[in-house]
């Protein structure tokens, strides 16, 4: 392509917001010789109706050898040249350059040899037939500019060979008359020119247009496949997230919950004294650290779809006053007034994720209130129940409400104090706020505290309404009466600080690290088995899950309960499929012994 090629397509690249570029100049090529060869393969048909059309015109003035030699040349060149192009249209080629250069000549020599025929036939012919020659020869041309308009030079170089021998015939006549047409063939032939690079500009235009189109959607394309790419590199990490918290917390877990039998079993030998003293210091420092791998496990067990709500009719003053009680000594501790208004009103929805969330942002509001007040309240509406939860403590920059409810992120904690907590407890709110279907709305001002609030529906008017999450229940001196246990754990730690404290509260114990171990208890000891406390992944691979179903079906419907520290999505699916209770290392003394009192009274 020429510089003037080049200049001519300029103003529609300034008019598509597109520079000429290398590229864009190849793909202008490409498009070129395609479009001009495609033309030609169509436009032999109409030049063997224009070559007839002279034939007949001059079969009584020239030699009929003449007329018919320039009809054969003309149309060979034509299928030559036809079949040329079918050549280019099969197989594209490498040098698209050449190729255009190629077609340039195939048009000089076709003007060439449709100019000639002025020559051969123009001097023996009558005044009528001439003008006859003329108008056919000016028509041929014109169809040219159809043809030609992808590529102007190949009509620049097949016009002027066309036109100037009959113009210059006219010319040489003499005659004033023949002269003005002369000149107006050449001025048709002009303004031919002109048409033809109009259209090549409206061509290189609609070019233009279609390849950017083409680089809008390969970018687009491309783009996609990023944002694809990026959001399966945030999925791996939140799964490998999900995994590190799984071994982490089970690494954790299981010593813990050893030290938390132990713990126990020394507050039951040694309640009074220094040693009860410094056991009830273990077992605070214990249920704290617990709190604290709690909420990880919650995380995990939310991600993993392994909640769901149970809904009912809840009292929301009976679940507020609950979180009154347990805060008002928090309030009096640091000096807060803590303002509770509870109306009586009743909602629909699952009572312990419902106080889950309300109590995470009332602990929240306590721990970031250092003066001023927390308060707790609830807004009947027609249709709707508003529980707010507004505090007068440093209040959340715009910048970061959103970030809040991120794992692991506090504001004003940059030394992590883990008095203040793992920064999970907002994150966990969103999380079950999400489930229950609720939004959570939050309004602040830094230096005016903050309000978070969510916004319930009433419960139909029919049915009676659950008090809420029920409390814990309380209990004491062991009531097993010599029940026999049969603990699966691959811990010895853990086996001897739960024999420990089971038999403490009057069970007999036999403990074991697998399968393999328990089934040589049954045979050798005929062992008989009223309940089994299975750790719920073993070594080599066991699972406690697939232990309990091999041993019940030696043993019977054994009622079990699962131990287990894992806290990855995939094991709480599977122990929630099992149908077994799952309790979560390390287990407290009460929490364990309320679970075996459940599962051996059904």
């Amino acid at each position: 392509m020429s510089d003037a090629d080049l200049a001519a397509i300029a103003p529609a690249a300034r008019a598509a917001q597109a520079p000429v570029d290398p590229a864009w100049a190849a793909h202008l090529r490409r498009q070129q010789l395609d479009l001009l060869a495609r033309q030609w393969t169509r436009s032999p048909f109409a030049i063997v109706i224009a070559c007839a059309f002279v034939a007949y015109t001059v079969r009584n003035h020239a030699p009929l050898a003449l007329v018919g030699g320039w009809t054969l040349v003309l149309i060979a060149l034509l299928f030559a040249r036809r079949r040329f192009v079918q050549a280019l249209l099969r197989e594209p080629p490498a040098d698209t350059p050449r190729a255009l250069d190629h077609l340039v000549w195939f048009a000089f020599a076709n003007g060439l040899l449709t100019g000639i025929a002025a020559p051969l036939f123009f001097t023996a012919l009558p005044g009528e037939e001439r003008a006859l020659l003329t108008m056919i020869l000016v028509c041929w041309t014109a169809g040219g500019v159809a043809t030609a308009a992808a590529y102007a030079r190949a009509f620049y170089a097949y016009v002027a060979p066309a036109l100037l021998p009959i113009a210059a015939l006219w010319a040489l006549t003499g005659v004033p008359a023949n002269i003005v047409l002369a000149v107006l063939i050449v001025l048709f032939g002009l303004i031919q020119v002109f048409f033809v690079r109009d259209n090549e500009r409206v061509v290189h235009e609609s070019f233009l247009i279609r390849y950017e189109n083409e680089r809008l959607l390969d970018a687009l394309e491309r783009e996609r496949q990023e944002v694809l790419l990026a959001r399966d590199r945030a999925e791996e990490a939140s799964r490998a997230k999900s995994h590190f918290l799984a071994a982490a917390s089970h690494d954790l877990r299981q010593p813990l919950h050893a030290l938390s039998l132990y713990s126990a079993a020394l507050s039951l030998r040694t309640p009074d004294g220094p040693v009860g003293e410094i056991a009830g210091h273990i077992v605070q420092t214990l249920d704290s650290l617990s709190a604290l791998l709690d909420s990880l496990l919650d995380i995990s067990r939310l991600d993993a779809g392994a909640v769901r709500p149970e809904l009912r009719r809840v009292n929301v003053k009976a679940v507020l006053e609950r979180i009154e009680a347990d805060f008002r000594p928090v309030a009096g501790a640091k000096g807060l007034a803590f303002r509770v208004t509870a109306l009586d009103t009743e909602v629909e929805t699952d009572p312990v994720l419902l106080e889950r969330v309300v109590r995470n942002l009332v602990d929240n509001a306590f721990k970031y209130t250092a003066a001023g007040s927390v308060m707790l309240a609830t807004e009947s509406g027609e249709r709707t129940v508003r529980i707010t939860v507004r505090d007068t403590g440093a209040g959340i920059p715009a910048a970061e409400r959103e970030r809040i409810f991120g794992e692991f992120y506090q504001i004003g904690n940059p030394e992590r104090d883990r008095s203040q907590g793992l920064g999970l407890g907002l994150s966990i709110v969103q999380r079950l706020a999400r489930l229950l279907g609720l939004q959570v709305e939050l309004d602040s001002e830094p230096g005016r505290g903050s309000t978070f609030a969510i916004t319930l529906a009433h419960a139909a008017r029919s049915g009676a309404a659950s008090p809420g999450a029920p409390a814990p229940a309380k209990t004491g001196t062991p009531v097993f009466d010599a029940a026999r246990v049969l603990v699966i754990d691959d811990e010895p730690a853990v086996r001897l600080g739960m024999r420990t404290l089971l038999e403490l509260w009057g069970c007999r114990v036999a403990a074991c690290s697998g399968y393999a171990e328990a089934e040589r208890l049954i045979d050798d000891d005929a062992l008989d088995v009223d309940l089994i406390i299975a750790d719920f992944r073993l070594r080599q691979g066991e699972s406690g899950i697939e232990t309990v179903h091999r041993l019940r079906a030696r043993l019977g419907d054994v009622p079990a309960l699962l131990v287990s520290g894992d806290t990855a999505p995939e094991r709480l699916r599977e122990a929630q499929a099992s149908g077994m209770p799952l309790l979560h290392k390390p287990v407290p003394a009460d929490k364990l012994k309320q679970a075996m009192a459940g599962v051996l009274r059904r």
